[in-house]
């Protein structure tokens, strides 16, 4: 029965694809805007920038994608195609690890746990769902070798590590720092010195940040020291928020069982697992150094995100949701059986629930929804559709990324004959618009299009689109032309 649940929510995690569509959001606009950008360089050292200050992920999450990318000819549906996989490879190695580090029961419950969980995840990967795919085996190899003392797990920990840190800087320098830590006490402590080679297999992962830093006057490590002196993209809030913060992550919104508006639930999941943690740390159960490791690495990762100074965003907290869950499929062996198993039915029924209104939700935006990419390819189309044989356009997003428009705008030159100039204006210009929202009146289109486009005429046909958005075509003289936009083709990706 397990295994079928798993398979349905399998089917329910390709739902998108299924549909020939993926979740599309701004992060995943621009995901795809750097796979075109490695497509066209062929070598490209550095990912999205992190934050304002100048820190950077690491590429190598574009690069494992750049396989299916390329099969796909830059089709998004190609790459969703490549994450179900990646899902997949994601659960099985769940129910390896589980079965190996505890029992049969142990993997099963968390292999279908996190079946739930992965369902709103995979319609569509960013870069730091690639870290949450990782944690199994990040958390695994760390056991193993504080159980055997093999050389081999502990390279193996520090290169997952090190994926950890290129996917998604924000965990994986926690992570890594707390890592670093711990091993050296296990290698210390067991007497094996010649193990601190092991350390070395890092070097790795810093390459492309060492080099990409050699190449622009080391702009990553002056965000560093610039960080580590207080710089932060915001006000940072009272320390007494951030604990708040950080306790609501550790016990409700970062646990992740059941997701928001009923997260509040998750409470009852944390008193229960504290509960069993009390009984498993009094009675010295020999599996108690794998629940400190455990502790270790989730409490560890909240404390030392205090040093950030504000909220904890989702794209933060979402990974480490992992391992209490991982954790809790264990409990069944230190609790009532009618308690567990009753607590788990609730979670599966609360879980199911919320995905099948979620499926529902997005199969009606199919298409038509801002996070649909069907949606963003169909308007780039139309202004393919109506356009010369060569024209140039323009993309008005309020938030002056755009990254959504701009990669469909890519992906239908791709598969159109026509000529068309990103960011240069010619005798036949469009502009695809993203309407503002209601209450940022100030951030309409028209003055932008005056100001950092240069283009005071009126456009000769405004083709109206769905959800706000629309399409300006000009036709513009030669004097019209002359004056060059502010905006040109070095502005297609902002944050590199």
């Amino acid at each position: 029965m397990a295994f079928l649940f798993i398979f349905f929510n399998l089917v329910l995690a390709a739902w998108s694809v299924l549909h020939k569509d993926i979740y599309y959001y701004t992060d995943i606009g621009r995901d795809f805007l750097i796979f075109d950008e490695i497509a066209t360089k062929k070598l490209v050292l550095i990912g999205p920038r992190a934050d304002a200050q100048g820190l950077f992920h690491g590429v190598l999450w574009h690069y494992l994608n750049m396989p299916a990318y390329l099969i796909g000819n830059g089709n998004p549906i190609i790459v969703g195609w490549f994450w179900i996989l990646l899902t997949v490879g994601f659960l099985a190695s769940v129910y390896f690890i589980m079965k190996r580090l505890f029992d049969s029961q142990s993997a099963l419950i968390a292999t279908l746990l996190l079946s739930f969980t992965m369902v709103p995840i995979a319609q569509g990967f960013f870069h730091g769902n690639g870290a949450m795919l990782l944690l199994p085996l990040f958390l695994y190899f760390f056991i193993r070798y504080e159980q055997t003392a093999k050389l081999i797990y502990l390279i193996g920990h520090f290169f997952i590590g090190g994926m950890l840190l290129q996917f998604e800087i924000a965990l994986g320098l926690p992570l890594l720092l707390l890592s670093t830590l711990a091993a050296a006490i296990l290698v210390i402590r067991k007497k094996k010195y010649i193990h601190f080679v092991g350390f070395a297999v890092l070097l790795l992962f810093f390459l492309t940040f060492l080099v990409s830093d050699l190449r622009h006057n080391f702009l990553q490590f002056r965000s560093l020291i610039a960080y580590a002196k207080g710089a932060r993209d915001g006000k940072p809030i009272p320390l007494i928020l951030s604990l708040k913060d950080r306790l609501e992550g550790l016990s409700t919104v970062g646990l992740n069982f059941v997701r928001s508006p009923l997260h509040k639930f998750n409470l009852v999941v944390f008193i229960f697992m504290t509960y069993c943690f009390y009984g498993i740390f009094k009675k010295k159960d020999r599996k108690r150094s794998s629940y400190l490791i455990f502790l270790y690495f989730y409490i560890g990762y909240y404390a030392l995100t205090l040093l950030h100074g504000g909220f904890l965003i989702m794209f933060w907290w979402l990974p480490m949701s992992v391992l209490p869950i991982l954790i809790f499929s264990t409990l069944h062996r230190y609790s009532l059986k009618w308690l567990y198993y009753g607590l788990l039915f609730t979670i599966i029924v609360i879980s199911g629930i919320q995905n099948t209104l979620y499926i529902s939700k997005i199969t009606i935006g199919f298409g038509t929804a801002n996070g649909s990419w069907r949606f963003h390819l169909t308007n780039a189309n139309k202004i393919f559709a109506d356009a010369p044989g060569e024209f140039g356009y323009f993309i008005y997003a309020p938030d002056i990324f755009g990254y959504q428009d701009k990669y469909a705008m890519s992906y239908a030159e791709k598969l159109s004959s026509k000529k068309a100039s990103r960011f240069i204006k010619k005798q036949t210009t469009y502009v695809l618009i993203e309407p503002p929202p209601s209450f940022r009146p100030d951030l309409m289109a028209e003055p932008w299009i005056k100001r950092e486009l240069g283009i005071n005429s009126s456009p000769v046909k405004i083709i109206p689109l769905s959800n706000g958005y629309q399409i300006n075509k000009y036709n513009l003289s030669k004097s019209d032309r002359e004056p060059p936009a502010k905006i040109t083709p070095n502005d297609w990706l902002f944050f590199r």
